[in-house]
């Protein structure tokens, strides 16, 4: 019996080891499938989140050359994200959207002197404006607010139900002329309708035109700046300004006037030069080679009439505020041409667009004024030949200025 019951010993012993094995085989397989299902999920979160849509509101206006930019900015980020971000686009120029940008200015608590002007953008709870606008920017947001549920911007508006209508029709009313043609004036300074009519006024004093001539067409270009700006703001010319092509228009105008300028600049320093060897300004005049100012001369001083000159600087007057349309620097514009739907204000919103449109050409009207007296200052010289070289040399600062403006703000500049 002894030797029996020390027989079943090792036999008890082994039951209990491999129950004791069993179970950890169990534990460790239990444990191994929680871990394995646990790293599906965490692998697999992230997936779902980024289906969560990420909403975004994008203010433009037509012609601005900083919300082409950020357009390229925003077709790379929207084939980053294909199926993940909403985007909307908004013409601040619209009524619509006009009260849609100050509602959501308001919501944001953006300063005021930022609303309505564009390039911005409202994603989640945040928004960027102007040079904040970056691919790095927006996807730093979109990642962030991608594993959360959002609103999108044009939404939260219609449930905050916030009044912006009565708040621009009171920032209207508490706008003076002063500031107004402030605005006017700050805007008007165009690089680039500079350099145009900088050319137009040599090219004529070139072939000796009389400065009747040069008042005629000088004016009429910046009439047809002024009455094309006038209606741009009153929206008559909103087909036109949003053409495509526009863009790519603009940028080879810049080169261009770029080129027009540095070489009406080196021009007047060879005048330069030649005034202070020579002491006189004889033959130190704003002119091509012989043989080029002949060929000018039989070709077509002969043959164009001063009434052709005046049409074709209107055409160019037009056709350069086509191209030079850019975001406005200050919010009163946009105001005003919202205000002008209003029935009851739109005579006072078209006095204020009229006022702010004479103030955006007096910066063209003084390069106008100060390029014709510098470039014809040969037909009067004995009146003024202490003056002469340093008008020259003003005129020379004048054009190489213009022309390292326009190589930054148009061909360089990102």
């Amino acid at each position: 019996m002894v030797k029996g019951k020390n027989m079943l010993k090792p036999k008890l012993i082994n039951n209990q080891f491999l129950q004791v094995n069993k179970k950890k085989v169990y534990l460790y397989l239990v444990t191994m499938i929680i871990s394995l299902f646990f790293i599906i999920f965490i692998t697999q979160f992230p997936s779902w989140a980024a289906n969560s849509p990420v909403y975004l509101a994008y203010f433009f206006e037509p012609g601005c050359r900083d919300c082409d930019e950020v357009k390229i900015i925003l077709e790379d980020i929207s084939q980053e994200y294909p199926d993940s971000l909403i985007l909307k686009s908004f013409d601040i120029t619209l009524t619509e959207s006009i009260e849609l940008a100050e509602t959501l200015g308001e919501l944001y608590q953006m300063p005021e002197e930022e609303r309505l002007l564009v390039p911005v953008i409202f994603i989640g709870d945040e928004y960027l404006f102007r040079d904040e606008i970056t691919y790095e920017n927006l996807d730093e947001l979109i990642q962030k607010y991608s594993t959360t549920a959002m609103v999108a911007p044009w939404e939260k508006v219609q449930e905050k139900n916030l009044t912006a209508r009565e708040r621009l029709i009171a920032r209207f009313q508490s706008f003076g002329l002063v500031t107004v043609g402030v605005s006017g004036f700050i805007d008007g300074l165009n690089p680039c309708s500079f350099a145009t009519i900088i050319f137009f006024i040599s090219y004529l004093t070139l072939i000796n035109r009389k400065g009747r001539d040069i008042l005629w067409v000088g004016g009429m270009f910046t009439l047809a700046v002024f009455l094309t700006y006038f209606l741009i703001g009153t929206g008559a010319l909103k087909i036109v300004t949003s053409l495509p092509f526009l863009s790519l228009l603009r940028k080879i105008f810049y080169v261009v006037s770029t080129l027009i300028a540095l070489i009406l600049g080196i021009i007047s320093l060879y005048d330069y030069i030649q005034f202070k060897i020579t002491g006189t300004g004889e033959d130190a005049k704003l002119k091509l080679s012989p043989f080029l100012k002949k060929m000018i001369r039989s070709t077509i001083r002969k043959n164009v009439k001063l009434s052709n000159y005046i049409l074709m600087a209107a055409v160019t007057g037009f056709v350069v505020s086509l191209l030079e349309l850019a975001c406005t620097g200050q919010l009163y514009l946009p105001t005003i041409m919202f205000i002008s739907s209003i029935p009851d204000l739109k005579v006072n919103a078209l006095f204020y667009l009229l006022f702010y449109n004479l103030m955006f050409i007096i910066p063209l009207i003084l390069v106008f004024s100060f390029t014709y007296w510098g470039t014809s200052s040969e037909q009067w010289m004995s009146l003024t030949l202490k003056n002469y070289g340093k008008i020259k040399l003003a005129t020379t600062l004048l054009f190489f200025g213009l022309a390292a403006l326009l190589l930054y703000t148009g061909v360089l500049y990102k």
